[in-house]
């Protein structure tokens, strides 16, 4: 399989796949009105920004795009203690120089990390950016909160889940009465989607959005819904697909029938005031609890109308695949077993909600 798929990226050019879910910030495309904000924000000097989004949106490719730009900091995950903030700071925009280490320093306390900065580096534009903010504990949040406001010139930038704002930050006064910026990241536009496949390809020597046809890119955008990621799993799918049939076009074939195709077209907030009350349930359950197994499902929905587990199970099952089938839920597996989990379009309807 390696050496056929060796084979196939060179045929087209490719020094490897352009569909890997690896960050690439100098790829980042799309939210055009939203970056111009963000950037008018940075310029103005506002001390405190939050970006929302839902998962897969793009809200980490923007973080690392914009410590390309800046002098700053970029956290993947809030620290967990103040100890590790301080252990951040030192390894990084603190860390000693050679003539500190030889004659010894006084060690950095987080009291102390302000102090150093502005003498380090003086009234420098500085950014620190924290990534996945929603998993912070507030006082981990108030510790960063005032390690930005002591700063001089410092621009703290939290991105996380919708539930950022509507939850964590209504715990911390403190720092959501700060906040003067609020950037929502939702979803691609089709031409961003496209661009965003564009230019992925053209980064691993292709040409164009070869071997995708327009016809594909239609359908791969109705399917993810302009989720990013989505879009690059979706993507990396296909070229396997197409590895395996041995071809160098990816087109409508390669999708659903396109009766199914037209249905996937309606507005999906109809689609779901037409679902059963049952269907219903399971779908909001989704929306709040994530992926889950059929088993795990039916311990959460009342089935207290079947004889059996069994014939509960059995039940669910099919609802699942009825569900399935009308682009409400997808399977994917997790390790020996499958899980049931929204399609990006129905979650972006929860997510705006």
């Amino acid at each position: 399989m390696e050496d056929a798929k060796a084979s196939w990226y060179s045929r087209l050019g490719w020094d490897g796949n352009p569909f890997t879910l690896e960050i690439k910030p100098h790829l980042f495309v799309g939210h055009s009105s939203e970056v111009g904000n963000l950037l008018s924000g940075i310029g103005d000097g506002e001390k405190f920004i939050i970006i929302i989004g839902p998962t897969g949106a793009g809200k980490t490719t923007l973080l690392k795009w914009l410590s390309t730009k800046y002098f700053s900091l970029y956290l993947p995950k809030p620290p967990t203690t103040k100890e590790e903030i301080v252990e951040v700071f030192r390894e990084s925009v603190l860390k000693p120089t050679l003539l500190e280490r030889i004659f010894g320093r006084k060690n950095l306390t987080i009291y102390d990390i302000p102090e150093r900065f502005r003498k380090k580096y003086g009234g420098r534009k500085f950014l620190l950016l924290v990534d996945e903010a929603h998993e912070s504990t507030t006082d981990i949040l108030e510790w960063l909160r005032s390690i930005g406001d002591h700063i001089p010139n410092c621009i703290a930038i939290f991105a996380g889940l919708p539930k950022l704002k509507s939850e964590t930050l209504k715990q911390l006064e403190t720092l959501s009465q700060r906040v003067t910026l609020e950037v929502e990241l939702n979803t691609l536009s089709k031409d961003e989607m496209i661009e965003l496949v564009r230019k992925r390809i053209e980064d691993v020597g292709g040409k164009g959005i070869e071997p995708f046809t327009l016809e594909a890119l239609e359908m791969i955008y109705r399917m993810t819904g302009g989720f990013p990621r989505e879009v690059l799993k979706l993507c990396n799918q296909l070229v396997n697909e197409a590895i395996r049939r041995n071809t160098y076009v990816i087109d409508g074939s390669f999708f659903v029938s396109s009766e199914e195709n037209e249905s996937s077209t309606t507005n999906p907030v109809e689609e779901l005031e037409g679902l059963t009350e049952k269907q219903r349930e399971v779908v909001e359950l989704l929306a709040r609890k994530g992926a889950m197994t059929p088993a795990e499902i039916i311990e959460q929905i009342d089935m207290s109308s079947y004889k059996t587990k069994m014939h509960a199970l059995r039940a669910m099952n099919n609802l699942l695949r009825r569900l399935e089938n009308g682009g409400f839920v997808m399977r994917r597996k997790r390790g020996r077993t499958y899980v049931y989990d929204l399609t990006p379009k129905i979650k972006n309807i929860f997510v705006e909600s």
